[in-house]
């Protein structure tokens, strides 16, 4: 063996203690790390499954009927309710009604008119 290895060799006997302390901290730092990072991700993922949990309580509830409610229970099967609550398609359609209306009172004088002579 050389001088410089035998040297080395020396140094490292010498200090060998310190070194396995060293690599003991590293390994436990490592160790920690990891557990540290386990611990975290498993905290994600349960709480990742309560919240799914407590959405899907939440949806289950608001599909359930409400008792309590004063609505219309059965919808309007016959089509009587259709017929007071229809509303014009159209907005524009809404003169053309007034348009009628007019035309009939104008006949309705006609006819008051016409039945006096009859008679007469």
């Amino acid at each position: 063996m050389s001088v410089e290895k035998v040297n080395k060799y020396k140094e490292e006997k010498a200090n060998r203690k310190e070194i396995l302390e060293k690599q003991k901290k590293q390994a436990k730092a490592a160790r920690a790390g990891v557990i540290a990072g386990a611990i975290v991700v498993a905290a994600l993922i349960v709480g990742a499954i309560g919240i799914t949990i407590r959405n899907e309580r939440k949806a289950y509830l608001a599909a359930l009927p409400d008792y309590n409610a004063t609505t219309m229970i059965v919808g309007d099967m016959a089509g009587v309710l259709a017929k007071e609550t229809e509303a014009p398609a159209d907005e524009t359609e809404a003169p053309a009604d007034e348009t009628e209306a007019p035309a009939d009172e104008t006949q309705a004088p006609a006819d008051e008119t016409q039945a006096p002579a009859a008679q007469g």
